[in-house]
């Protein structure tokens, strides 16, 4: 996740951030899960979260790697580390351990994990330099990569309908560009990575989208609710801009025929 300040952490780490992580991570299970399946993840291997946030998708490795496995889950925001590792007390998971670290200034561990996972962290960092150059040597040979990113915002949409909605997502592409970060950052990922020596194994979209009952439609609204605020506060936003929003999604509540589009996500898998 992106770094935990005021200025710099861009979703925030608040408790309205926190619980529409928790939303959010009900969403993505079976996607995420799923991607876990192809790359052959099994019991005993050893795995590093990069970027973990408040641990969610940790616990989930965790589980699968079992008691004989590890998980150790980097995150810069101590605020998330300390709710990470009270769920993994809680969940009884000793093989989770979750480490505050700086990507951009931390050493990746170089202990041969057999899978490395990262989710929406790239596209926050302002240098992706000190991450993918560690990568490889942080990876034992054959190790996987598994990487979902963003490759195309643009598509993050309310329809038919959704005008407000779709400046809304230009000023949030808009916001995370002035904090130095690549809201697509999937269209480069692919090709640095195989630049470092890593064998692109397969490219996967993975596109979110739903009519207004369905978690996903429900992700997205609770977004535009969360990051109206930030907006507002960047100046990339305005009151008036909001209320044209809410009332597109009000309007859109009544419509049987309405739906939402999230940004399309990219998986990338890698061998080193």
């Amino acid at each position: 996740m992106p770094p935990d300040t005021a200025d710099s952490y861009v979703l925030g780490t608040h408790a309205e951030e926190l619980e529409r992580l928790r939303f959010q991570h009900a969403l993505w299970q079976p996607i995420s899960e799923a991607a876990f399946e192809r790359a052959g993840l099994r019991a005993g291997e050893r795995v590093l979260d990069l970027g973990a946030g408040p641990g969610f998708v940790a616990l989930d490795l965790a589980r699968r790697v079992g008691p004989q496995g590890r998980v150790l889950a980097l995150e810069q925001s101590p605020v998330y580390v300390a709710a990470g590792r009270a769920l993994a007390a809680g969940a009884g998971l000793p093989q989770l351990e979750l480490r505050e670290h700086d990507l951009l200034r931390d050493p990746l561990p170089a202990e041969g994990f057999d899978l490395a996972w990262m989710r929406w962290v790239a596209m926050f960092l302002p240098d992706l330099e000190p991450l993918l150059s560690q990568l490889p040597a942080s990876l034992q040979p054959g190790g996987r990569l598994v990487v979902h990113e963003y490759m195309h915002w643009d598509t993050f949409g309310l329809h038919p309908h959704g005008r407000a909605i779709a400046r809304f997502g230009q000023a949030v592409q808009q916001s995370f560009r002035t904090a130095g970060g690549d809201p697509d950052v999937n269209r480069r990922l692919p090709s640095l990575l195989a630049a470092r020596g890593l064998r692109i194994e397969a490219l996967r979209p993975l596109p979110v989208l739903g009519a207004q009952a369905a978690m996903a439609a429900q992700w997205m609204r609770r977004f535009v609710g969360v990051y109206a605020g930030q907006l507002l506060a960047q100046g990339l936003w305005s009151a008036d801009d909001q209320a044209e929003a809410e009332a597109e999604i009000t309007a859109a509540a009544t419509d049987p025929g309405s739906y939402w589009v999230g940004p399309t996500v990219l998986e990338l898998r890698a061998t080193r």
